[in-house]
């Protein structure tokens, strides 16, 4: 086995599942800010065909130096040739997100459309081939791709359907002529996404079986059992209500937040030697956390699939982690008031109750951090992103503030009677304390990085 060569190949496929991912980002946003009348989404569209355009080079060029020097066979060669192919389609799948972005502006511009379609049906068909494709690809998935190449033909027939909808709505009022125009590119579009997924579904057969299946009727093979397949005037399914992408993160704030608020109520009964209270709230804990984590793992999953986000996912996620490490450690601070029991000196137990107070107060402006960023990304408002930095600021200035009364704190530990298991059983949970403010810090930060890049 040539080592290098099989480096170069997984190097590759990297290189496709990012172009992939550009792509499936570009047509989807491109018909969401269709959708939703959104100019701005569509300039995302248009600015982000210049990294498609990009790395479709990058990848061409790799291929070429794959074969010159490696001089591939068999299913490595098949791989390179179906990327070669694979990256002009998706290339022009990006070109066609893009025609549909150019046109969003028009379309707003003109108002409302009195002709009677819909569009969204196509656009849903159409996605679907397009995610069905790629992950068909991904998966290695011959099945899965030549269903996918089934249903080109239910998408001509939305085309054909409402291209003679919008011919007869603009034959009837010619003040619709203009719009009417742009739907009809915008509905070629669609349907050119739904021929450019086919071709790579195509390139998926080729790859894993050999066997070139343009102009063959091969896919049948494949499919025994096909769903029945709706009819362009069937009624479709609500879409699940969501919330939006700030709104989790919000909802998984107020979660976090509300772990940490039981941290008075337990050093209070750990201070009176009620460890009973201190074990049940322990427990109390231990299920809200639990509630914060499933807003955690499911925030990935609420993230608009295929959109282009206003802020980095990397650095989202970033973010989910600093945020979600607030509560981490209010059960760390909990679980260590179960360990032991110990006598605390009043003077100690009030400057322990207020150096967590101070870092509550902290961990709770991540809300208004939160609502001021959202309404900065949502609508540009730099009064909105003002307050965010506002609010960094303060959270910086309370984290430095938190140190100070640690660190006076600490002294005091240092110096009461008492053995060295409870010094340091004192110290870690301080520690601990501590480390509300600085993850709330951290998190700030981060958010402050999302918005300079935006």
């Amino acid at each position: 086995m040539n080592i290098h060569l099989q480096k170069d190949l997984q190097d590759l496929k990297r290189y496709l599942l990012e172009m992939c991912r550009l792509v499936s980002e570009s047509v989807r946003t491109a018909v969401k800010a269709f959708e939703n009348r959104d100019p701005e989404l569509a300039k995302l569209v248009v600015k982000q065909d210049n990294k498609i355009d990009a790395i479709e080079n990058e990848i061409l060029v790799f291929c070429l130096k794959i074969l010159a020097l490696h001089h591939p066979l068999a299913r490595d060669l098949r791989f390179i040739t179906s990327a070669m192919s694979m990256i002009r389609d998706l290339e022009r799948l990006g070109d066609q997100a893009v025609n549909i972005a150019e046109r969003v502006e028009n379309i707003t511009q003109a108002g409302i459309f009195t002709c009677p379609v819909d569009l969204s049906d196509m656009a849903r068909e159409a996605l679907g081939m397009l995610d069905g494709a790629l992950e068909a690809f991904v998966t290695q998935d011959p099945e899965k791709a030549c269903a996918i190449c089934l249903k080109d033909e239910k998408v001509d027939a939305y085309q054909k359907v409402l291209i003679d909808k919008i011919i007869d709505c603009m034959k009837a009022n010619t003040n619709t002529i203009s719009v009417g125009i742009d739907y009809i590119i915008i509905v070629n579009n669609l349907e050119r996404v739904a021929d450019l997924a086919t071709n790579i579904a195509e390139e998926v057969v080729f790859l894993v079986e050999g066997r070139i299946v343009r102009h063959q009727e091969i896919c049948e093979s494949y499919i025994t059992e096909v769903e029945p397949e709706e009819t362009i005037d069937s009624i479709k399914k609500p879409p699940k209500e969501r919330k939006d992408l700030f709104g989790y993160l919000e909802e998984h704030a107020r979660l976090v937040i509300k772990c940490a608020s039981m941290i008075p109520k337990a050093l209070e009964s750990f201070f009176a030697k009620d460890f009973d209270s201190c074990h049940k709230i322990y427990a109390d804990l231990v299920q809200v956390e639990r509630e914060a984590d499933t807003v955690k793992k499911n925030i990935r999953g609420h993230l608009p699939h295929g959109i282009i986000l206003p802020v980095d996912k990397f650095e989202l996620f970033l973010y989910l982690k600093e945020q979600d490490a607030v509560a981490d450690a209010a059960e760390d601070i909990l679980k260590w008031l179960t360990f032991r029991e110990a006598t605390v000196p009043e003077d100690l137990s009030f400057q322990i109750m207020l150096l967590t107070k101070h870092n509550l107060e902290t961990a709770e402006l991540l809300i208004p951090l939160l609502e001021f960023s959202k309404a900065y990304l949502s609508s540009a408002d730099n009064i909105a992103r003002e307050k965010a930095k506002d609010v960094i600021r303060k959270i910086r200035a309370r984290e430095h503030e938190s140190d100070e009364i640690a660190t006076t704190l600490k002294r005091e530990i240092f110096n009461m009677e008492a053995d060295a298991l409870s010094v340091f059983h004192l110290l870690r949970i301080t520690e601990f304390i501590c480390q509300i403010s600085g993850h709330a810090e951290n998190a700030g930060d981060l958010m402050r990085a999302m918005l300079a890049k935006v």
